[in-house]
């Protein structure tokens, strides 16, 4: 299992000092001056195991990275539950497990952690810079953390500022989350489930609800309860609802010009890596105007859109269509 380990007295932009974490990441291929990297930041509940949930951007589904030509690295972000430094882990200080404890984060702290990484693998050049949603957040931070090191960048379905829009899912979740955070496993869960069931409310579209949940089963229940049911319950199996408060309060806190002098449109105008921005037609969470925001700030940047009933999760079933914009404007 590989492991970085970040700075042992690693301060985080609020004031507090991360103690002996470590980052959970996967490189597909191997590093050498002959193939392109290609940096994947996955999204609010992702994992470093991107070929397991972006496969159709990878050539053999139809997608452009080629073994042949790149190598692809995707690390777990701090605060995380797929095996990186998060509320699930042990806190040095107290020898017991962080939970409601556990640090806040800012994107920011995420990728200084990815830039210490990338500095220990050695990777001086980074020439695909992908993420969507949350990751695109990342993404775009890293932009403008580090210049000179990011030479392309795609930013899919992700913003400069979280909304006030998006606020209000995460903190319906985080509510939800707070019924039985402090009550039985059972409850716990049922809570977190709660959680999921909201977030694919605006995961999805009106009209891919209206086409694929409408209606009743056959046992007279409404198909649209079905659906999130279902959604819920799995969820539960895969991830936790300390890591899920600390990312959405994360998600919630981005905004560029926190650190730097400038209205966002200043800032946006420092990015030097050639960027593309993706959006879907449908999103709710991430309307497409936060993407033509973001392309017609950044210098050079193109926009491209998929046209989808799929919502916001259209960025993660639309990896083929996503490669082939990557495709035309970078080669």
């Amino acid at each position: 299992m590989p492991l970085h380990s970040i700075p042992n007295q690693f301060q985080l932009e609020s004031g507090k000092i991360l103690q002996g974490a470590r980052i959970y990441y996967e490189v597909l291929g191997e590093i050498s001056l002959n193939k392109e990297v290609v940096w994947i930041c996955h999204a609010f509940t992702g994992s470093a195991t991107v070929k397991d949930w972006w496969p159709s951007l990878f050539h053999e589904n139809g997608g452009f990275i080629k073994a042949d030509k790149h190598v692809v690295v995707c690390a777990n972000i701090l605060g995380s539950c797929y095996g990186s430094t998060g509320p699930d882990a042990i806190n040095p200080q107290t020898g017991k497990v962080y939970g409601n404890d556990f640090p806040e984060l800012k994107n920011r702290d995420v990728i200084k952690a990815l830039i210490d990484l990338r500095k220990a693998l050695h990777i001086s050049k980074i020439n695909y810079l992908i993420g969507g949603s949350m990751g695109g957040q990342q993404a775009l931070e890293w932009s403008l953390f580090e210049p000179e090191v990011i030479l392309n960048q795609i930013l899919i379905a992700s913003n400069a500022k979280h909304s006030a829009w998006g606020i209000a899912f995460n903190e319906l979740q985080r509510q939800a989350l707070a019924i039985g955070l402090n009550d039985s496993d059972e409850d716990r869960q049922k809570s977190l489930a709660l959680a999921r069931s909201i977030a694919m409310v605006s995961y999805r579209s009106y009209s891919d609800f209206e086409k694929n949940q409408a209606g009743k089963n056959v046992n007279a229940e409404w198909n649209v309860t079905s659906y999130l049911n279902y959604q819920g319950k799995k969820f539960i199996g895969r991830f936790n609802s300390h890591s899920y408060i600390i990312l959405s309060k994360m998600l919630d806190s981005h905004d560029i010009t926190e650190i730097r002098e400038g209205t966002i449109k200043d800032i946006l105008a420092t990015i030097k890596a050639k960027t593309l921005c993706i959006g879907i037609d449908s999103d709710i969470l991430f309307p497409l105007e936060e993407q033509k925001f973001l392309s017609e700030n950044i210098p050079y940047a193109k926009l491209e859109v998929i046209e989808s009933l799929k919502g916001h999760d259209a960025f993660l079933i639309e990896g083929n269509l996503i490669s082939d914009f990557i495709e035309k404007y970078f080669t």
